[in-house]
């Protein structure tokens, strides 16, 4: 039958699944952005004709890279260590912030 280890890896694979989709989708965006640059270079650009391709072409190419910039940059910079303090004496949690409270307000 299906235990939390095994629903565990299936949740797993599809993430990473969807993860290699997006990260496919987001090449084809970048090499069709690309390909359009090459295209008008090579087809337009003696004659200084469909200018318009130039931005779309641009933004195509620079956007999934941008985008993989930030990602990356945001993982490399997360912060790693545990947010909330395991310590039951901490003041940020909160059950043991209305004991307090309810135990000086008498």
């Amino acid at each position: 039958m299906g235990s939390d280890k095994e629903k565990q890896l299936e949740s797993e694979t599809k993430e990473r699944v969807s993860s290699c989709i997006a990260c496919l989708w987001s090449c084809m965006v970048s090499l069709s952005g690309g390909l359009m640059l090459a295209w008008w270079t090579y087809k337009y650009h003696p004659t200084n004709s469909q200018l318009w391709m130039v931005p779309f072409g641009l933004i195509l190419f620079v956007t999934p890279l941008l985008i993989w910039f930030a990602v990356f940059v945001s993982d490399a910079c997360s912060f790693t260590g545990e947010v909330r303090p395991t310590d039951a004496s901490s003041v940020h949690d909160p059950e043991n912030m209305i004991t307090q409270v309810a135990s000086t307000s008498c």
